[in-house]
């Protein structure tokens, strides 16, 4: 029988596991992107803005339960301000919703290059980076203002909204898992099955009819597309799992089917897991990682003589102007 500390000290450390993952795994992604010009594509910076995004996430969301254990939590007005900036997570579901809003981004920019690749006005350019990223954030920090307004330091010792009407807490938590959940899932669903279809399904019986140039962009589309798809399914599991364990604990608490503990886990687990999947997935950035990890000289030599025999326009994404 495993003690209830046993307990909480197997949850902090598989936490705190995730959270070393995470911050190494998307440092790299960061540092890879910033560091080659090649690799400074439209979609890349969007994949280093959901980094920073899962960074934020698991950077503000270990440290209370870590917290906990190691010290003793102020009351009144300090507690509350404390819960605000750290201990209640805010800062971490602003990361979040950051991340949310890039998968979504990441999506329509993949409908509109595989369906409409002609099209200037779907086009992802520097420009509209310049907006997009910081609109990012803004709608993290929007869907985060009732929770810092309302937390509170409770009597109970735990960092908690406290709504002056108990149906402005339902409201917002039905309006959250809407807007960072089962909408955002349910739109990505529907614009990655037309892209399948169409790269996939709908592309067979052509293929040997385009030139090798063509080959050569439809598989560069492939590559950065599975890419998108294998981190929007881990999202759409991760996100909707913990929406409906939510939601079933939120109003019918018997019927809840995770603990808090491990609905937890689902969220650090799915921001720590996406530079393992680009690792896999794309071998551009799987020759970058060996290069920062292991062997540089020899790894720069290999990466300089396979460049020389690729597309310059499948070096690292679809490069878009």
């Amino acid at each position: 029988m495993v003690s209830g500390s046993d307990a909480e000290i197997a949850i902090a450390t598989i936490q705190c596991l995730l959270l070393i993952l995470n911050v190494a795994g998307n440092s790299l992604v960061c540092a890879i992107i910033r560091n080659n010009s090649e690799m400074r594509t439209p979609i890349n910076y969007l994949l280093l803005n959901l980094a920073a995004a899962d960074m934020i996430l698991a950077i503000f969301f270990v440290p209370p339960y870590i917290l906990i254990h190691t010290f003793t939590h102020p009351h009144g007005v300090p507690g509350t301000v404390l819960c605000r900036l750290l201990t209640g997570g805010v800062l971490a579901w602003i990361g979040a919703a950051a991340s949310v809003f890039t998968l979504v981004v990441i999506a329509i920019e993949r409908y509109s290059a595989v369906l409409h690749p002609l099209e200037s006005k779907g086009k992802l350019t520097y420009r509209k980076l310049k907006g997009i990223i910081p609109c990012s954030w803004i709608f993290g920090v929007i869907m985060n203002i009732p929770a810092f307004l309302f937390m509170r330091f409770d009597k109970d010792n735990y960092c908690m909204m406290i709504w002056p009407e108990r149906w402005m807490g339902k409201a917002y938590f039905l309006a959250w898992c809407l807007l960072l959940a089962f909408l955002p899932v349910a739109l990505m669903a529907a614009l990655y099955s037309r892209i399948v279809y169409s790269l996939w399904v709908n592309n067979v019986d052509i293929d040997d009819n385009k030139t090798n140039r063509q080959q050569a962009k439809m598989r560069m589309r492939k590559k950065v597309t599975m890419i998108a798809i294998t981190v929007s399914v881990i999202f759409g599991v991760c996100w909707l799992v913990d929406s409906i364990n939510y939601t079933m604990y939120y109003f019918f608490p018997s019927h809840a089917f995770l603990s808090y503990a491990a609905s937890s886990i689902m969220l650090l687990f799915n921001s720590a897991v996406n530079p393992i999947v680009y690792a896999l997935v794309n071998q551009k950035f799987r020759r970058k990682f060996k290069a920062m990890l292991c062997f540089p000289q020899r790894i720069h030599h290999q990466q300089a003589t396979a460049d020389a025999s690729i597309p310059a326009a499948s070096a690292g994404g679809e490069k878009t102007e």
